[in-house]
């Protein structure tokens, strides 16, 4: 006997997010000019609002903390449409892993 779990939109921002294995940001320690995030396939450079959102991807927040955590730092500027899809993409590129 199977069973099929589903999630909602509301289970999927209680999931922690973190790098996935082989992926990591360069240049954000340095306070570099230009951030990227470094893959097995290949360098991203990252405009400072996808580095700020990656940053934050390390497993100790869930999806719903980066997006708060995001707004608060860029003084309500960012929407949270923009990061939740931005999240959404970073998981379809295999950028960040939910758990």
């Amino acid at each position: 006997m199977s069973f099929v779990v589903s999630t909602t939109k509301d289970d999927a921002a209680l999931l922690r997010v973190r790098l996935a294995a082989g992926i990591h940001l360069r240049g954000l320690e340095e306070r570099a000019a230009q951030v990227v995030l470094v893959s097995p396939e290949g360098n991203v450079p990252l405009n400072s609002m996808a580095a700020a959102i990656l940053a934050l991807c390390d497993g100790s927040r869930d999806r719903a903390q980066v997006v708060g955590e995001v707004l608060q730092k860029s003084g309500n500027r960012a929407r949270s449409a923009d990061i939740v899809e931005f999240l959404d993409a970073a998981v379809a590129r295999g950028w960040i892993q939910q758990a």
